[in-house]
């Protein structure tokens, strides 16, 4: 349950409002993994980058990327920003 209320507040941030969470996202989607992790922690305490690549490996849609390194990530489809 707490994993599927953070993939869909991931998906609100990184598709639609990323001011949600307190951060910005280039002109192609990406944000910055470490900012995004901070600002999802503020709204849901406990999460962290492990939360978030197992959210990113597990999720069956692949909704969700990161760059070579994982210093970045973005939603794969469906933005709106």
């Amino acid at each position: 349950m707490y994993l599927t209320k953070v993939s869909k507040f991931l998906s609100l941030v990184l598709r639609h409002k990323p001011d949600a969470a307190g951060i910005s996202v280039d002109e192609h989607g990406w944000a910055n993994v470490d900012n995004l992790v901070h600002g999802v922690s503020l709204k849901f305490p406990g999460f962290d980058r492990n939360i978030l690549e197992e959210i990113v490996r597990t999720d069956e849609k692949q909704r969700y990327s990161f760059n070579e390194n994982k210093t970045l990530i973005r939603a794969n489809q469906g933005h709106s920003i």
